[in-house]
């Protein structure tokens, strides 16, 4: 597993950059105490910036006498993260995992003799968890990468059901009871809050 220290800079850069050195420090007295050995070739570290505000290059940090990587976009427990929180990276490369798996599921052809519904539960259990994987964190992304997002939802529901191209999307999420995909993350969101 990969660890990526993450930094936001309210502050100077510079000054971050020596707040993580003591961080790293302290950790590294942490992990010679209780004999934990780590790989620090995995691990990276990340600045962010608002918008507008150039990040100058930070000098070079060490763990163990060995550097860390600073990195453009890393990957955190699955989410890909880059320089101003955009999620246009982590969107699109859950997009192209949800697209490769449906192409996986031959069965979803119009020759194929699946009852609707069972071509429904196939997305609900194998392509739908893809896309809803930590959408609490990518939620606020710009409504342009979740209409992308819906756009594959309602083709793989159009699948699912081998309904002909001419059938509108509201009226097949009508028909099988499943909400739109904005409304199904805010649900969701909404589900873990209380």
């Amino acid at each position: 597993m990969y660890n990526t220290a993450f930094i936001a800079t309210s502050c100077q850069p510079a000054l971050l950059v020596k707040y993580l050195e003591s961080y790293l420090s302290d950790l590294e007295r942490w992990l010679s105490e209780w004999r934990i050995v780590i790989n620090v070739l995995k691990h990276s570290a990340r600045l962010f910036a608002n918008a507008g505000r150039r990040i100058p290059k930070p000098r070079p940090t060490e763990l163990f006498r060995e550097p860390i990587q600073w990195v453009v976009t890393a990957r955190y427990l699955g989410a890909t993260i880059n320089k101003r929180l955009p999620w246009s990276t982590h969107i699109d490369q859950v997009r192209k995992k949800a697209a490769h798996r449906l192409g996986e599921l031959a069965l979803l052809d119009s020759r194929s003799s699946l009852f609707i519904w069972n071509g429904v539960l196939l997305y609900k259990q194998l392509i739908c968890p893809m896309m809803n994987y930590e959408c609490h964190v990518w939620r606020p992304a710009a409504c342009s990468h979740i209409r992308k997002m819906q756009a594959l939802h309602s083709k793989c529901l159009c699948i699912a059901t081998i309904d002909p191209w001419y059938i509108g999307n509201r009226q097949i999420h009508n028909d099988l009871g499943v909400p739109y995909f904005n409304d199904h993350i805010r649900s969701l969101r909404y589900s873990t809050e209380s």
